[in-house]
């Protein structure tokens, strides 16, 4: 709690430091300070000015490849800026919702409004965006990025001015976490004159959204805050949540050399979000339900960032951030059982659910119990960072210069809290006394604590050293030699804990296990050189060539390096290989685009049978390889500019066929670590594709916008061809039950890859497609707008983790006003 009051009294220094040193009305009205682009280290290579409303040349499309622009040129390797136009006419609820719209991206959602991000590219697995660094004006976002870097808490979409997205070798000055690549979500810089935008939505599931966004420059200062609010039912039963959000950014020049950079920022978040997922029965009987009515998370985060930018020379500038942020996640879930040959329904079940009208079908009921289990976590982080940007000549060879270091800490306390063991009440339908399995009336909340079973203190820190060097041998032709370089030590304090645990097999034994205060201690320290090389050819008048190769890489997480028993795992860093190709530009003035190959080979990654994250599977092994091989590509073809009319009409083709595929003889760890011989505890997995892939994604858009009036609209279809659940590529079997009734028979189906999909655990993730539209129309100061997302109301599978099938989104139509004073 002690950092979440510092972060608080930093807040309103902030505060008090822009309304002093501002000379907020000391200048003319109107003067503008010559403020620079100060966000809190963004990917520069990626950063691009605001898109000119008057330059037709941004009517192109609404997710604009990169092609001409002089700051982008530099990037020797794929990247995609989703600029303010886009993210205005779509106007989207959550962020994977204009993701999976770029190249390469794939996304699952598993909570009631993508309050979660699941994103992963190039088949990099997309679970909790782990292996993609997700950045805000520069700064990191997720809990601990060198221990748990999931995306527990997500920028909303409703701030963001633009979304850059790097995944080539552009990425080597950024870390950790970038086997996947890089996202920057940039937020709005302080305005030149005084200005109050209002934004108001609402739509079906009772969505609402309101932002109230002020800003402006006086004197040598400018400052942006905004206000948010967003609420809904979510598109399942009991799925409720609201976020509210506080934002300030300030930027104040000191003289023509310096200039100070502040932003602070508070989140909080309420949502009915839960693991537990539905049964094969229950979804086809009815995608909306959830059985799971008690699950409550909340979040609460603080962050603050302080930066100072010297202009040494006309070439040569320092940049300076100090950052921090301080997280609160709480999640009570209530605890469930399933089904399964020969079970009965626990005594202290208090709501049963099935796949009706075919119930007490085989693991197809789940019964939600009488208790819950809280699993309160708070994450702090701070770091400083420090950047020198040059420009230099040898001779007739111009150097332009990234030179930069950090030094970064995470810290986190975990503890697990389970409820009492008894209900607060029960209503049987035939008096007291009646035995639970006919337990009629379920209960409606459950406790709000409980009794400490795990308490844990975990942290690591962090140095990071980088240098990259873009050496124009002409005007037209640069090389980009680069290195990175990390050092991190991870720590894992566990003070209390279950008391029975095998080091050996990596195993909790079962039935009663009592908690014991264990204070142990681990420690464990990694060294990584990431080195990557590229280059860019301008090779006709707007047209670029790059090529690239950079090795990426991700810590492993806490719970993976250092064991329940505080033992070193000896783990390494999961690294990659990651090479592409590919050209982009504009071909004519009414046809741009990119096509891009690329291959990534994927080692060192971090295997065992761990079920949502938990302290429990097989000893975690550096044993997961991978080959990823394929094209991305998106063309945009404005038909009105190839007409001339006073209207632009793009069509956009975007599409990405990707063949991620394991490398590997899988061993079944548990089996192999107790000496199991039999053939079918180990599976050959050599060629099979990786989990939560689709090998082609296709996007067609076509929109329509005047130039004069200031009518929009736009109609999508977006395509996903089937994924696989598990690296065994299992098909599933309505008839498991019948076929599968011995140990036998499972064994053999289980080895051959067939598995009861009943359960909705397992089995394929069927191909499905989406139909989005939007209309609108924009006047100088307001603006008003309808959007819908998933038109036809398909029902399909997102995802079978963290624990049964997650629907994804259903239809939602929204409609929406902005004002501007």
């Amino acid at each position: 709690m002690k950092m979440k009051f510092i972060l608080k009294i930093l807040i309103s220094l902030s505060l008090a430091i822009s309304l002093a040193t501002g000379n907020l009305y000391a200048d003319e009205p109107g003067t503008k300070p010559n403020l620079p682009d100060t966000q809190s280290l963004p990917p520069e290579e990626v950063a691009a000015p605001e898109e000119d409303p008057e330059d037709p040349k941004w009517k192109k499309a609404e997710i604009r490849v990169i092609g001409d622009r002089k700051d982008l040129k530099r990037i020797p390797g794929s990247a995609t800026i989703i600029p303010k136009k886009f993210l205005e006419e779509t106007r989207p609820t959550d962020n994977m919702e204009v993701l999976r719209r770029v190249p390469g991206a794939n996304i699952r959602y598993q909570d009631p409004a993508g309050l979660t991000m699941n994103l992963g590219f190039r088949g990099v697995s997309s679970e909790v965006s782990r292996k993609v660094l997700i950045l805000e004006d520069g700064l990191f976002t997720s809990l601990n990025p060198y221990g748990e870097p999931e995306m527990y808490y997500t920028p909303s979409i409703e701030r963001m001015e633009r979304i850059e997205v790097v995944k080539g070798s552009g990425s080597i000055l950024f870390g950790p976490s970038t086997i996947g690549g890089v996202v920057n979500f940039i937020t709005r810089r302080p305005p030149k004159d005084p200005t109050l935008n209002i934004q108001t939505v609402g739509g079906e599931n009772a969505y609402f959204s309101q932002m109230v966004n002020y800003g402006g420059t006086f004197g040598n200062t400018g400052f942006d805050v905004n206000v948010l609010r967003k609420q809904g039912d979510g598109f399942r039963a009991n799925q409720g949540y609201f976020v509210n959000e506080a934002n300030l950014k300030t930027i104040h020049q000191l003289n023509d050399k310096h200039s100070i950079t502040t932003k602070v920022g508070f989140h909080q978040q309420e949502s009915q979000a839960t693991y537990v997922g539905l049964t094969t029965g229950m979804f086809n009987n009815n995608p909306k339900d959830n059985p799971a009515q008690n699950d409550k998370r909340t979040i609460e985060r603080y962050s603050f960032s302080v930066g100072h930018e010297w202009v040494i020379s006309e070439k040569t500038k320092l940049i300076t951030r100090l950052y921090s942020a301080y997280t609160e996640r709480n999640w009570a879930r209530q605890n469930y059982a399933r089904n399964s040959r020969g079970s009965t329904i626990p005594s202290d079940t208090i709501a049963t659910y099935d796949g009706e009208p075919y119930t007490s079908r085989n693991n197809d009921t789940i019964w939600m119990r009488g208790t819950n289990a809280h699993r309160d976590r708070t994450y702090k982080f701070a770091g400083i960072e420090t950047k020198l940007q040059t420009e230099l000549e040898t001779g007739t060879i111009k150097h332009e210069i990234d030179l930069g270091t950090r030094y970064h800490v995470d810290m986190a306390k975990v503890q697990l809290l389970n409820g009492p063991t008894t209900p607060d009440f029960v209503v049987y339908p035939n008096g007291v006394g009646t035995s639970p399995a006919v337990l009629l009336q379920s209960q409606t909340s459950l406790a709000n604590s409980g009794e400490l079973r795990d308490d844990e203190r975990r942290s690591a820190k962090a140095v990071s050293v980088y240098l990259q060097d873009r050496i124009r041998l002409t005007e037209k032709f640069s090389v980009i030699p680069g290195v990175r370089y990390e050092s991190f030590t991870q720590t894992r304090s566990i003070l209390r804990g279950r008391r029975d645990f095998d080091p050996n097999t990596f195993e909790y034994l079962g039935g009663t296990n009592p908690t014991a205060q264990l204070d142990k201690t681990g420690s464990t320290r990694n060294n990584i050189v990431l080195p990557g090389f590229g280059t860019t050819l301008d090779f006709a008048k707007n047209m670029t060539w790059f090529t690239g190769v950079h090795r990426g890489f991700s810590p492993p997480r806490y719970e993976s390096a250092i064991s329940p028993t505080a033992e070193d795992i000896a783990l390494k860093p999961e690294r990659s290989w990651n090479y592409e190709t590919g050209v982009r530009g504009d071909i004519t003035e009414y046809l741009s685009g990119q096509l891009v190959g690329f291959l990534l080979n994927f080692e060192d990654q971090i295997i065992n049978s761990s079920a949502a994250g938990g302290n429990f599977g097989a000893r975690p092994v550096n044993a997961g390889k991978s080959v990823h091989r394929g094209v991305e590509t998106n063309m945009t073809f404005d038909f009105g500019q190839f007409w001339k009319l006073n209207y632009s009409i793009p069509l956009d083709i975007i599409y990405t066929r990707t063949e991620a595929k394991s490398n590997q003889y899988t061993y079944n760890l548990n089996a192999w670590v107790n000496g199991d011989s039999n053939p079918f505890s180990h599976i050959d997995t050599n060629g099979n594709r990786l989990p939560y892939v689709s090998r082609d994604i296709i996007t067609l858009s076509l929109g329509i916008t005047s130039r004069s009036t200031g009518f929009y609209a736009r109609i999508e279809w977006q395509y996903f061809s089937k994924q696989f659940h598990d690296l065994e590529n299992s098909k599933t079997v309505s008839w498991y039950d019948t076929a599968g009734s011995t140990a036998s028979n499972r064994s053999v189906l289980n080895y051959v890859g067939i598995k009861s999909d009943v359960s909705g655990l397992d089995g394929e993730i069927p191909a499905y497609e989406l139909l989005n539209a939007n209309i609108g129309y924009k006047k100088d100061n307001w603006s008003v707008f309808l959007s819908g997302k998933n038109l036809q109301d398909r029902k399909y599978i997102s995802s079978r983790l963290p624990e049964g099938i997650q629907p994804g989104p259903f239809r939602q139509i929204n409609f929406g006003v902005t004002l501007q004073l």
